[in-house]
């Protein structure tokens, strides 16, 4: 449950950021690129504290040696 409403945060903040970037900057709001991006984002926020513990791991085995 924790995965599914961190996607649906992210879609919506991420629909909220492309919106205000596109008015910034003067551009067209495309909402299907800001979705994709977003979603991106909340999948590499998601998986990457299980990258960081696999090294940390490997980096304590190392000082243990």
């Amino acid at each position: 449950m924790k995965y599914v409403m961190t996607f649906i945060w992210a879609m919506i903040l991420g629909q909220v950021t492309g919106f205000l970037a596109g008015a910034l900057t003067q551009t067209a709001y495309s909402p299907s690129l800001s979705l994709v991006v977003s979603l991106v984002f909340a999948l590499i926020l998601l998986t990457l504290p299980s990258f960081l513990k696999h090294f940390e791991v490997e980096e304590e085995k190392a000082h243990q040696n």
